[in-house]
């Protein structure tokens, strides 16, 4: 097996390994990880990164099973290599950037999103309060699932479709409304529901109660004026993006296989004139050198983070940004 082995081929490899040595999967990632000389010595690891590192390897091993091998990998390695980036002036600075694998539970990861999305939609509340209307507020709305002790990909999507069935419904001839939506997953539960920010008339709880059980089949509905100004009430909005639902590998494993390919945030109406189009795996690139301003290009290869550090170069994030914004996920 050469090292240019794809990662399917590699964790196929080591499932096969593992079945032969008569360990488990997680522990097999788990050596290997420690075991290969160009990584950080395991005697220099410190609670959490021992930890950590259990954790991912438990997590990859459920999403090899699943068939997401790439996930896995990426996963395992989250922030742990990075690139270099070089900039074309006389000193040719160079920093590091690390490879994150922007999984929507991995608890690095969930920060960024939680930053990215804020900035994405940040816009579109800039231009609500400069162009209040007679009647319009925002409003915050939640609505609810059964909790049925797991989540398939199916539920999901079938969720999904059912939050902006109702928001269409509630919003029958109105013009000029929007909306954004959040899936929220209680804390080391399955309990799947939805966090809405609207701008829009005024609706009866009553009529939100029985639209969405008409819609649904679930009664579980809340909605009130939101007192905060646009920037806290997504704060508060995208507070859920932030940090995984749970402590426990096997469910942040099943979640990801569940939302796999499939968003938590939604935008409706007005809301998505603002939102452009933001797939998966799109983020900001740095385009100049934050010491002096010249273009950057990134270095071939990718290098363990320790060993860049070691030699001195900086993560890119520590200086001021100077960036071409691209597209943002969520």
């Amino acid at each position: 097996m050469t090292s240019s082995c794809s990662v399917e081929e590699r964790c196929d490899r080591y499932s096969e390994e593992a079945a032969a040595w008569g360990i488990s999967t997680s522990q097999r990632l788990e050596l290997e990880a420690l075991s290969r000389s160009s990584l950080k010595s395991p005697a220099t690891f410190d609670k959490d990164e021992w930890v950590d590192l259990g954790f991912r390897s438990e997590v990859a091993e459920i999403l090899i099973e699943n068939g997401l091998g790439k996930k896995a990998g990426r996963y395992l390695m989250c922030s742990r290599k990075a690139f270099v980036l070089r900039c074309t002036g006389e000193e040719s600075h160079e920093f590091f950037s690390p490879s994150y694998c922007d999984l929507r539970f991995c608890r690095i990861c969930s920060k960024r999103q939680f930053a990215r999305l804020y900035a994405k939609h940040s816009p579109v509340l800039h231009f609500i309060r400069r162009n209040p209307r007679a009647g319009f507020r925002l409003r915050q709305i939640t609505l609810t699932s059964k909790n049925k002790g797991v989540l398939a990909h199916t539920d999901i999507k079938t969720f999904n479709a059912q939050v902006k069935e109702a928001l269409s419904v509630l919003m029958d001839g109105v013009d000029g409304w929007g909306a954004m939506t959040v899936l929220e997953i209680g804390f080391n539960n399955w309990n799947l529901h939805a966090h809405i920010l609207a701008w829009c008339p005024y609706i009866e709880q009553k009529r939100l109660a029985q639209v969405w059980k008409d819609v649904s089949g679930h009664e579980v509905v809340w909605i009130s004026e939101e007192r905060a100004s646009g920037k806290r009430a997504l704060l508060y909005m995208l507070k859920y993006v932030s940090k995984p639902p749970s402590d426990k590998p096997e469910m942040i494993a099943q979640l990801e296989i569940a939302f796999h390919k499939t968003r938590r945030v939604h935008c409706y109406g007005l809301f998505v004139k603002f939102s452009g189009e933001d797939p998966d795996a799109e983020h900001s690139k740095w385009t100049q050198c934050p010491k002096c301003g010249a273009d950057l290009k990134r270095v071939k290869g990718e290098h363990y983070v320790y060993k860049l550090k070691r030699e001195g170069l900086r993560f890119i994030g520590d200086f001021p940004r100077v960036r071409n914004d691209k597209k943002w996920i969520n």
